[in-house]
C-alpha cells in the first residue's frame, strides 16, 4: 500500500493486488520469482540464467563440485540450455496478465478516483510499473484511453494523488510522442506549469521533469512556450540558488528546447535571459547584414526585418 513517510512524502506502493499467481513451472526454485530468461541444466531441472550461473561459482568459490540445486547431485558438466518453449510461454502469459490487470487498475482509476486514495495510489503506480518495462506498454495505456484521466488527477485535493499523478505521467510520455501528443491536449501543459510556482518544493520538481519531457517534443513545446508566465517561471527556476540541482538542470534543458522557436526567445530577453538572443544574432548575422560596398573602404550595414 502507498504509505506517508516522516515529511509527508509520498513513497512507494505494492501492486501485487493486480497480480494473478503464477504457474509453478513459471517460478525459479532459486529466487521464487517468475523467470526471464529460464535455461536447463544436466539434471532436466529449470533455473533463471543468472541465479544457476551464480550457484556454479558459489560452488567452484567453496572447492565444491557443481550439484544441481534441487537434487543435490553432482553435475559432469555446467553447460546450460535456453528453454526457449519455456520463454515463450511465460512472455505471452506476462502479456495477457499485464493487458488484464492494466485494465483494472484504469478502472479504477476511471470509476472512483476520488473514493479510496490508497486504491488510486496502487493503481497509479501500477500503471508506472508497467510503462517501464517497454514503449509497447506505454502504448497499450495509450489505448486504454487512461492518459487523460491521469492528467485529470493533477488537480486532486490530495497533494499525494497529485505527487504520484506527475511521476507517472513523466514514465508515461518519456521516449514517446504519441503519449506526449495526448497528454498536451486541452489545458494539461497550462496546469503543468501552474505548479512551478507551488510552494511545495517536490511539486515543483516534478512538474519542471514533466514539462522538460514534453518539450522534447516540438508540437507540444511550442504549446509550453504560448503559456502565460511558463517562461518567467522556468527561467526564475533556472537561474535559482535555492532550487534543488536537477530541477535547475531540468528547467534550463526545457528553456533550450523552447530556443527552438522566436516568440520564445524574444520572451526569455524581456524576463532577463539574453544569451539565446544573442546566439540567434550572432549565428544568423550573415542573413541580417549587407554589404553595400565588400570592396570598398566603408561598409554599409542595413539590418533587414
Amino acid at each position: 500500500m502507498m504509505a506517508r513517510n516522516s515529511d509527508g512524502e509520498l513513497e512507494e506502493q505494492s501492486t501485487e493486488g493486480y497480480q494473478e499467481a503464477a504457474f509453478e513451472a513459471f517460478m525459479c526454485p532459486l529466487t521464487k520469482q517468475v523467470m526471464q530468461d529460464p535455461v536447463t541444466i544436466e539434471t532436466g531441472q529449470t533455473f533463471e540464467r543468472e541465479a544457476i550461473l551464480k550457484w556454479f561459482r558459489e560452488c567452484r568459490d567453496n572447492g565444491r563440485r557443481p550439484t544441481c540445486p534441487l537434487t543435490q547431485s553432482e553435475l559432469r558438466t555446467t553447460d546450460i540450455n535456453p528453454s526457449i518453449a519455456l520463454r515463450n510461454v511465460i512472455d505471452e502469459w506476462r502479456a495477457r496478465n499485464d493487458e488484464k490487470d492494466l485494465e483494472k487498475a484504469c478502472n479504477a482509476l476511471r470509476l472512483h478516483p476520488e473514493d479510496d486514495e490508497d486504491d488510486t495510489l496502487r493503481a497509479m503506480a501500477y500503471i508506472s510499473q508497467i510503462c517501464q518495462r517497454s514503449g509497447a506498454k506505454k502504448n497499450l495505456v495509450r489505448g486504454q484511453g487512461i492518459i487523460s484521466t491521469l492528467a485529470d488527477l493533477l488537480k486532486s485535493s490530495s497533494r499525494r494523488v497529485r505527487l504520484k499523478s506527475l511521476q507517472v505521467l513523466r514514465t508515461v510520455v518519456e521516449d514517446n510522442d504519441q503519449n506526449k501528443e495526448e497528454l498536451g491536449k486541452g489545458d494539461t501543459v497550462r496546469t503543468i506549469i501552474k505548479f512551478l510556482s507551488n510552494e511545495h518544493i517536490q511539486e515543483r520538481e516534478l512538474a519542471v521533469s514533466l514539462l522538460y519531457e514534453l518539450s522534447e517534443y516540438e508540437p507540444v513545446c511550442e504549446r509550453i512556450g504560448a503559456v502565460y508566465g511558463a517562461i518567467l517561471l522556468l527561467v526564475g527556476m533556472g537561474s535559482s540558488k535555492s532550487e534543488n540541482m536537477m530541477a535547475v538542470e531540468k528547467a534550463e534543458k526545457t528553456l533550450k528546447n523552447l530556443e527552438k522557436y522566436d516568440t520564445n526567445i524574444k520572451q526569455m530577453a524581456e524576463n532577463g535571459r539574453l544569451q539565446p538572443l544573442l546566439t540567434k544574432l550572432l549565428q544568423g548575422l550573415h542573413h541580417y547584414l549587407h554589404f553595400a560596398s565588400p570592396c570598398g573602404p566603408e561598409v554599409q550595414v542595413t539590418m533587414v526585418e
